[in-house]
């Protein structure tokens, strides 16, 4: 069998050839959503420089419309050096027309790279895209959580001292 067309191919239990194949790659998927905060993009699939074009289609008509774009990389397999490219110049785009860009973190391999590259500390990173939107709107409206000890210290004038400022205040 030396040299022939079945060198190199298995057989299996039941003595059939087995063809060891490579897993066909993910295609590239971009499904955007609107939100009353933005509009939340989910990638899916592989992220290489076949995807750029499709992501920077979707990219441009999401920031026409928008000022704060969330990214949700959770369902992303890998992502290569055009993928981070493309989200480092949506980010540039979007802070220089006032806008906001927060991705959602990625699978652990997908996270690693933006660790190693030091991007984990440039980009806004969340959770999910409930916090993604929550962190948007917090910095839109310049509003957070004021916290219990910060409601109870506060006094509160009593309705007689008031009405008794308002009414020096008239004398």
């Amino acid at each position: 069998m030396e040299g022939s067309i079945d060198e190199g191919l298995g057989r299996g239990a039941a003595g059939d050839r087995v063809v060891d194949v490579a897993p066909t790659p993910t295609p590239f998927d971009v499904r955007p959503v609107d939100s009353p905060f933005g509009v939340v993009m989910t990638l899916g699939g592989e992220s290489d420089l076949a995807a750029v074009p499709v992501l920077q289609k979707q990219l441009d008509q999401a920031m026409r419309g928008t000022a704060v774009v969330v990214i949700d990389l959770s369902g992303l397999r890998p992502i290569d050096s055009s993928g981070l490219r493309m989200l480092m110049q949506a980010e540039r785009q979007l802070r220089g027309s006032g806008g906001q860009l927060v991705l959602v973190r990625g699978p652990r391999a997908v996270h690693r790279l933006f660790e190693l590259t030091g991007l984990d500390s440039h980009f806004e990173l969340r959770d999910s895209p409930s916090a993604a939107l929550r962190t948007a709107r917090e910095r839109r409206t310049g509003s957070r959580r004021i916290t219990k000890s910060e409601r109870t210290d506060r006094r509160r004038p009593s309705s007689a001292a008031t009405s008794e400022e308002e009414w020096r205040g008239h004398g």
